[in-house]
């Protein structure tokens, strides 16, 4: 019947709320041969993945976030109905809309609970700063909610309820995160080494279906921040309080358990836990609590704690015992006067390392810890130890930052990290005279690091045509970092007739040369540049006009020349390629 209503007609067909491809793969089996010719189907979907599915001849278009403008203008429309907003309400209504995040259905829900109040500022206030309270009174949001995480996969629902444990508003670092949630074994599968890729995977599906919200991004376009939307947030706590947040994990290395997932912050952190079941997990992805000298003496009765994030926390004694009671940790981020390696060579679970301190105390045990992934500790010093030659990590992906001798950057020791994919070098002992620099092992960089290296960080050194030529030749790598670079005699980088062929980012910080050149040829993948605090250098080289895959070019602290050396690359992509891709931001500090 439907499809003979179609037939030889021009037809709109509305499809709000989709929620499954099923749904849209039976309606086009009956659209009949009409559709196309005239016709159209327009469909609504919070699932940006969905939306690619069902797509035909456009892309889809993402509604965007209301600014703070619209967002008051969209609440004055709805609640007034076309009359002038009282003068009594002019201050406090921008901040009721600038509280609704830009969510258009969410300023259209607390319209329609203001307009059922007095229009008395002191009501409206109490509206701001509990909107989240009052857009579940309308029962829509709640049911909204509920049908978003219903139609999530099994293994998102406790990435998604786990965010909910942070304080609300609260920016969560993406990259803590991503660990915390393998730490925790949300995030599962046979190659662990791909647990980083799967569990970014994860984000991103949560960020597709708007439960959570990217709030910062990084100079390379990729998440820094992000943030769960407050009603959101609201409706994860309820579901934490309905079922206790259990889940039955069987782990490799010991017994089914039970686990609680909880979040500590200062009303919670106290004595309360004295008698709590050793049996309990606690998770605290931001630790803020009253003891910040020795907060362990408070988690005593927590043993399974897995994630134990103390980077906010200065800690100015001995740490030696207090580790001996988490055998179970898989995450440590800690911040202490002095750090000593042994302290946690009994972690045989430990997957990332985070350490700053004034001063570490080094040994070899760090590298019998074969579960670690990511190691982040300020500038240590790495020794070789013989006897641990027959040593492997397979899953290390990430190191540093290492100061490290020329003589011990030897292949042998590369060998133990083969799957190591990220690396932040100090590299000292060159001597005191440029020719040390020229005649050093240094200038067969490539010879003596990973071959298959995906991100170098070089800092405090000076560059040479031997070690740009070393460089160019890791013919895997995607990000380049250069912080602290000096050159001998003439403040000319030159790189000539060098390629890096897959170099897609590029940060060039203190970098004390005057002038650059290269070729078209040099960066053929370039997407990201970012310059900063180079106060000699005098522009930006004309070659990168005819780099097409080039998205962003960001001059952070330097001279007014570069910064239009930017914007004239950036106008001439456009007059020779007619591409608007590129895009210029010149700050005067970092943001």
């Amino acid at each position: 019947m439907f499809r003979e209503r179609l037939m030889a007609r021009r037809f709109l067909i509305v499809l709000d709320d989709i929620w499954e491809g099923k749904a849209w793969d039976t309606l086009k089996l009956y659209l009949g041969s009409n559709y196309g010719k005239g016709s159209r189907v327009m469909v609504t979907t919070r699932n940006e993945k969905l939306a690619m599915y069902m797509r035909q001849r456009t892309d889809p278009y993402s509604l965007p976030f209301l600014n703070d403008e619209k967002s008051w203008e969209l609440l004055q429309k709805k609640v007034f109905q076309g009359e002038n907003c009282p003068l009594e309400l002019s201050n406090v209504g921008p901040l009721v809309a600038k509280k609704c995040r830009g969510l258009p259905s969410l300023i259209i829900m607390i319209a329609g609970i203001l307009s059922s109040k007095k229009k008395e500022a002191d009501l409206w206030l109490k509206v701001a700063y509990d909107i989240c309270s009052h857009a579940f009174e309308t029962k829509m949001s709640l049911k909204t909610i509920q049908s978003s995480y219903d139609h999530l996969a099994n293994h998102l629902k406790p990435c998604l309820i786990y965010m909910a444990l942070f304080p609300k508003s609260y920016e969560i670092p993406v990259s803590d995160l991503l660990e915390w949630w393998i730490a925790e074994e949300f995030v599962q599968d046979i190659d662990t080494w791909r647990l980083e890729e799967l569990s970014e995977i994860c984000l991103y599906d949560l960020v597709s279906r708007n439960l959570v919200m990217v709030s910062k991004t990084r100079s390379n376009g990729k998440m820094k921040c992000c943030i769960i939307l407050d009603q959101v947030r609201e409706f994860c706590l309820r579901k934490i309080t309905e079922e206790k947040f259990m889940q039955l994990i069987v782990p490799y290395s010991y017994p089914e358990e039970q686990r609680l997932c909880m979040y500590i912050h200062d009303r919670t952190m106290t004595s309360d836990f004295k008698g709590s079941d050793p049996k309990e997990f606690i998770v605290h992805p931001k630790f803020s609590i009253l003891d910040r000298k020795n907060p362990f003496r408070l988690l005593n009765n927590l043993r399974l704690v897995r994630v134990l994030h103390l980077l906010d926390i200065y800690l100015d004694n001995s740490l030696s015992a207090e580790f001996q009671s988490f055998p179970h940790l898989r995450y440590l981020a800690i911040f202490a006067k002095a750090f000593d390696l042994k302290w946690v060579s009994h972690l045989l679970h430990l997957q990332t390392l985070r350490v700053r301190s004034s001063y570490i105390m080094i040994s070899s045990v760090i590298w019998k810890m074969s579960k670690l992934r990511h190691v982040d500790i300020n500038e240590f010093p790495v020794t070789v130890w013989e006897e641990e030659d027959d040593i492997v990590l397979d899953n290390l992906k990430t190191l540093g930052m290492c100061r490290m001798s020329v003589a011990d950057m030897t292949r042998k020791f590369w060998d133990k990290f083969p799957n190591l994919e990220e690396v932040k070098l100090h590299i000292n002992e060159f001597g005191d005279h440029v020719s040390d620099y020229t005649s050093s092992a240094l200038m067969n960089l490539d010879t003596i690091l990973p071959w298959y290296l995906k991100c170098l960080s070089l800092s405090e050194m000076f560059l040479t045509h031997e070690l740009v030529s070393s460089i160019a030749k890791l013919r895997y790598l995607e990000t380049l970092k250069l912080s602290e670079i000096y050159f001998a005699g003439e403040r000319y980088w030159d790189l000539g007739d060098y390629t890096f062929e897959k170099l897609k980012f590029l940060k060039l910080h203190r970098v004390f040369m005057t002038k650059w050149s290269c070729r078209e040829e040099s960066f053929p993948c370039l997407e990201y540049l970012v310059i900063k605090s180079c106060p000699k250098l005098e522009e930006i080289p004309e070659a990168f006009v005819d780099i097409i895959p080039l998205r962003l070019i960001k001059v952070i602290d330097c001279s007014d020349s570069v910064g239009n050396s930017a914007v004239k690359i950036k106008i001439e992509s456009e007059e020779y390629y007619g591409s608007t891709s590129i895009q210029v931001h010149i700050l005067k500090k970092d943001k």
